[in-house]
């Protein structure tokens, strides 16, 4: 699947699955390492809020798209579910080894697997480099509307 096929894809999934997706208020902890915390849930299972921290070093969350917000989500969960361990995860995303990327790992093995019931594993986020790269399919992700 293109990446521009990703981005309908997403919408489809937000769409189908009745998502609900917020982003929490910025804490200087979390921005100082590029990271924002999204609530994932649905309107079928208003019970299943979970918190998901998300990389975002480019500061995506701050525009109001849930599509977008999902990207990130989807993004967080396929880094943690290609790291065989810690360790991997934290060399692919360039993280320090300290207690707070330890904690946030272990909090990642509880919300990856509970945000993946509410969304399921037949989305998949749009390649890193485009958005690092601002490219056409990066710049139609920020601007999709619903």
């Amino acid at each position: 699947m293109d990446d521009k096929n990703r981005i309908s894809a997403l919408a489809e999934c937000y769409k189908n699955k009745h998502l609900i997706l917020g982003v929490e208020k910025e804490t200087i902890h979390l921005a100082e390492e590029s990271l924002r915390e999204i609530t994932v849930n649905n309107l079928d299972d208003i019970q299943s809020a979970v918190k998901l921290v998300v990389f975002d070093e480019y500061r995506d969350a701050d525009i109001n798209n849930p599509i977008l917000w999902l990207h990130l989500v989807v993004e967080a969960c396929e880094w943690f579910e290609e790291a065989d361990d810690y360790i991997t995860w934290r060399h692919d995303l360039g993280f320090k080894d300290n207690d707070f990327f330890q904690e946030l790992y272990q909090r990642l093995k509880i919300s990856v697997p509970k945000t993946r019931k509410i969304i399921g594993y037949d989305v998949n986020a749009v390649d890193h480099h485009h958005i690092e790269f601002n490219t056409d399919v990066a710049q139609a992700l920020r601007s999709f509307e619903i």
